[in-house]
């Protein structure tokens, strides 16, 4: 194919792109990265950042990549003032507590400014975000969550005005609940780039946050980064580790970017998922690695509940060039997901040693606005995954997930609580070392999954793979190097599809119009 370079994401100081060249995650040759004609980058990655830009100036960018030369203009965005958070007293020696002036640095800096966090372990409670305020963590520093929870104030879950129209500053699983502040907050603010080769750790523990995954502490356990109602978000080149629970997790927000990050957690730790957008639009997440205790990314948009009240679907988002390790799942849509996810592409990533790859999961009464459609990934890589792709729709969360409702394989009654999935397509899959199945799809009987392609999907599996379970349901039983299985699909068209090496039969069909 012939390369192709686009600009992601620019601030005042530094720039992040992404070269698509056909290879997933990274290239197998060097790019040669040169700005205004000189040298200044080779990387085989394929989301890659310029650094140390000077604010409000015009630059030419050029790459050179397996012979083929690519270029393009960019303009750094103008910068109001810089100001360090050490004039504002903050120490950045991990022992003081610098709370209070790290967020009088925030609220100090002039909108268009530039917060600067040079090197140093800056000791934090939750910060909250300004508008048009940019945040820059140079290399070496390091944003530490305190360890203290008592330092983290409650967020009301939410808020009431005289009208009775609701507000929302804290969500637990879908609903919304009084929640600790995340590291770094965000609620309403715009335009608000996070930048640098700094660190942002929540320094949870399993002393601390870690130790309730169920219960809450004075409010259910926080983000290291949450927004809520926020617009025209990046964030570059740092990394999130250690969270308290989900990591990133945008609510009811838009424009967003994530590119060229870590976000990262101990494989144990209990829901630090990655990137969870929750009701959001227009999301870029690119070139970011997953190292985490749970899903990597996990694409919601709340419960019943939420959907009742305020209905807003994740839409138009884009997954590339992403590197998922080690957590329960790739790519994730669900199970909160009533008020629907719709328009997602995912392309160019390597998913390595996750328990699945793209897993949509539901159940019964999440809802009629609970759609899943246009759900689109191509040109991906997985090695030793679980089940690169599952369908669940029996998925058994919640208190009533193992009721007769939920769990009944018999037609029901296409009612309000019914959920939908449409429209799905995976092309040129190749999953190597794969232990448990070459794929599970479990549409509901009553409401069966609507359009679904495989093209060019190749399957070979791991010769020392162990039992485990495709997903979690009533009636799933564990799978060893098994072959595909389809339940309850209307539409299915294969083509090219492509396993071997597996027990038993490569294919099996229950309740499936097969596309001739």
């Amino acid at each position: 194919m012939m390369p192709e370079l686009a600009l992601i994401a620019v601030g005042p100081r530094s720039a992040t792109l992404e070269m698509a060249c056909g290879h997933p995650w990274q290239a197998p040759w060097d790019h040669q990265v040169m700005l205004d004609d000189v040298p200044i980058l080779t990387t085989r990655t394929n989301v890659f950042t310029l650094s140390g830009l000077e604010p409000g100036r015009d630059y030419k960018v050029a790459v050179e990549s397996n012979g083929h030369r690519l270029s393009l203009s960019i303009r750094t965005r103008e910068e109001a003032a810089l100001l360090d958070v050490r004039a504002c007293g903050a120490v950045g020696d991990g022992r003081h507590d610098d709370t209070v002036f790290l967020q009088a640095a925030i609220q100090a800096c002039p909108a268009g400014g530039t917060l600067l966090v040079p090197p140093g372990d800056w000791l934090t409670g939750p910060l909250f975000l300004k508008s048009g305020v940019c945040l820059w963590l140079q290399d070496g520093a390091r944003l530490l969550g305190h360890p203290d929870i008592a330092r983290w104030p409650v967020l009301p879950g939410i808020l009431t005005d005289a009208a009775g129209r609701e507000s929302y500053l804290g969500s637990w699983e879908g609903t919304p609940a009084d929640c600790h502040a995340g590291l770094i907050t965000g609620i309403g603010v715009q335009d608000v780039h996070i930048f640098g080769s700094g660190i942002i750790d929540g320094n949870a523990r399993f002393d601390t946050w870690w130790s309730r995954p169920k219960a809450p502490f004075q409010g259910w356990r926080p983000r290291a980064l949450f927004l809520v109602d926020s617009a025209d978000i990046q964030v570059t080149g740092v990394t999130v580790c250690n969270s308290p629970s989900w990591t990133v997790h945008p609510l009811f927000s838009r424009r967003l970017t994530f590119a060229d990050m870590k976000v990262a957690a101990p494989a144990d730790s209990p829901n630090t998922d990655g990137i969870n957008p929750e009701s959001c639009q227009d999301v870029r997440i690119a070139g970011v690695r997953f190292d985490t205790g749970d899903d990597c990314i996990a694409i919601k948009s709340g419960k019943i509940w939420i959907a009742q009240r305020r209905p807003v679907a994740t839409e138009r988002l884009t997954i590339s060039n992403c590197l998922m390790e080690q957590g329960h799942g790739g790519v994730v849509i669900g199970s909160e997901m009533a008020s629907g996810v719709k328009a997602v592409e995912i392309r160019d990533c390597l998913f390595r040693g996750t328990d699945r790859g793209l897993r949509i999961k539901t159940r019964r009464g999440r809802g009629r606005l609970a759609v899943v459609d246009g759900i689109h990934m191509r040109n991906i890589r997985m090695e030793g995954v679980g089940s690169p792709f599952v369908i669940n729709s029996f998925y058994w969360c919640d208190p009533d997930g193992r009721t007769p409702y939920v769990a009944s394989r018999q037609p029901l009654p296409v009612d309000e609580g019914t959920p939908t999935i449409a429209n799905i397509t995976l092309r040129d899959i190749e999953a190597v070392e794969t232990r448990h199945c070459a794929g599970h799809v479990l549409g509901l009987p009553e409401r069966p999954v609507d359009g679904l392609t495989l093209a060019n999907y190749r399957v070979r599996y791991a010769a020392d793979a162990m039992p485990g379970y495709p997903d979690m349901a009533e009636g799933i039983e564990p799978l060893v190097r098994a072959g595909f299985h389809f339940s309850h699909v209307r539409g299915l068209d294969l083509e090219g599809v492509d396993i071997a090496g597996q027990t038993g039969d490569a294919l099996s069909f229950d309740q499936v119009d097969l596309i001739p």
